[in-house]
């Protein structure tokens, strides 16, 4: 039995989920007859109907543009002809942003003086728009999008490569495994291998390849974490809202959480459990992502910037303040590559200098979601930076040429982007519930090339 995305099976009648959909019980369920629960019976006092449009009156983009949407009247989206569009997550076009000259420094000098500026951004000419549209024809190829009868039933916060699998989070309180597939003819897919129920939505994954070890972040704060091989569970109770991101140091897992703390956990293989060694108060306030800056330098993307912590004595080192909350946080050519919720993208050394800033442009001017990869094609390395209403824009780096734009085909946010080591091969993955497999294509054939790593899912 499949799922539906956004509610599940077809009809509200299916005889192995007959549970009462709690959203329709609350007023607010905007999947109508899509839902997999039954929408029947009293609704308890004070229920509200919910409202013919959801998404906090923001514009359907395709329904504004082509005059019809897949999703119809459950769609979030408000469907309107007059052409506006409204801000989203995230303060789309609004707010102000950093855009200094590259190597001007941030603020106060960066966390631990000058430093050293190897970063070379492109000069001003190239600050352009978002390059050409990546359709149908282009050097980028749709080639698998998740069926609306499989997959999670809302939306996905988080995927990540568990070995040959890939993992995916969601708001449906779902972890789900992927095995990849390929057909006779090469076409590519993704195959349910596993689910996990989880007692709260999933905020974020980590899988460390050394110990085997699957880390689940959950919206309530929790961490859940499976071994297969000897087999084991923990349940790690400290941070008191969602956890968004996890690190493993020196046998030590980190996690950054909503509730404004870094914890350090260790260990313990006599009784099986892992212990709060530490906790550290982010100066910035909700975390939001962890990086690991060589040696041991933790920084930390927060709700108002970047803070840096020195790992060797647990102590705030020093802080990079900004308008807008931190999304990624992505290492390169020994710097650090910052994306943030109002569309700009900067790069800092490892001593937190600001080498180079690129503001909002074009379709460009939000930032959900980034990812590294590198292109055969031309064996360029590329940034996709995720945005709102499913589009995704690419930069060749380092010089940040923009190398276009593309749609996943869905309205929600983009919230993961997944290199899957095979071919130039991606995943996208939405708020929309959606999973989209992409393919940058070799002098613009369909073929398959020979660079297939032997642990990649495809």
């Amino acid at each position: 039995g499949g799922r539906a995305r956004g509610g599940g099976s077809a009809g509200p009648a299916d005889a192995t989920r007959p549970m009462l959909c709690r959203l329709w019980q609350q007023g607010s369920c905007h999947y109508g007859d899509r839902c997999r629960y039954v929408h029947s019976g009293p609704s308890p006092a004070g229920a509200i109907s919910p409202p013919v449009h959801q998404g906090k009156g923001q514009i359907c983009r395709n329904f504004a543009r082509h005059g019809s949407c897949r999703f119809g009247d459950s769609c979030h989206y408000v469907h309107t002809l007059d052409g506006g569009q409204k801000g989203g997550q995230g303060g789309r076009g609004k707010g102000g942003f950093w855009n200094r000259p590259a190597g001007q420094g941030c603020g106060k000098g960066g966390f631990e003086g000058k430093g050293s500026a190897p970063y070379k951004g492109p000069g001003n000419d190239l600050k352009s728009l978002t390059g050409p549209y990546l359709g149908k024809g282009s050097e980028l190829a749709k080639v698998w999008s998740m069926p609306d009868d499989q997959g999670h039933d809302d939306g996905i916060y988080c995927a990540i490569i568990m070995g040959d699998r890939v993992c995916t989070g969601s708001k449906d309180r779902r972890l789900l495994v992927w095995t990849g597939q390929r057909t006779p003819q090469g076409a590519l897919g993704l195959a349910e291998d596993n689910e996990v129920e989880l007692q709260s939505a999933v905020t974020s994954l980590l899988f460390h390849a050394e110990s085997k070890w699957l880390f689940c972040g959950l919206l309530h704060g929790q961490i859940r974490a499976y071994r297969q091989e000897p087999f084991a569970e923990a349940t790690l109770v400290g941070h008191g809202e969602a956890v968004t991101s996890m690190l493993v140091h020196e046998s030590v897992l980190l996690s950054g959480s909503h509730d404004g703390t870094i914890r350090a956990w260790q260990y313990d293989p006599g009784s099986g459990t892992f212990r709060c060694a530490a906790t550290i108060q982010s100066p910035l306030g909700q975390v939001f992502k962890i990086h690991l800056q060589p040696p041991a330098s933790l920084w930390v993307g927060a709700e108002r910037g970047i803070s840096c912590v020195d790992l060797q004595t647990m102590q705030p080192v020093g802080n990079i303040e900004s308008p807008a909350r931190v999304v990624g946080l992505l290492p390169y050519q020994g710097c650090v590559i910052a994306a943030f919720a109002n569309g700009v993208v900067k790069v800092y050394d490892g001593a937190g200098n600001e080498q180079f800033s690129h503001g909002p442009l074009g379709e460009h001017t939000t930032n959900t979601a980034v990812g590294l990869m590198r292109v055969p094609r031309d064996s360029k390395d590329v940034l996709l930076c995720g945005q709102e209403f499913g589009y995704v824009t690419a930069y060749d780096i380092p010089d940040f040429r923009a190398r276009g734009t593309f749609n996943t085909g869905y309205d929600g946010d983009v919230m993961a982007i997944v290199d899957m080591l095979a071919d130039g091969i991606f995943v996208t993955c939405g708020l929309s519930g959606d999973v989209v497999i992409w393919r940058w294509e070799v002098d613009g054939a369909m073929g398959l090339t020979t660079g297939i790593i032997s642990n990649s899912p495809f």
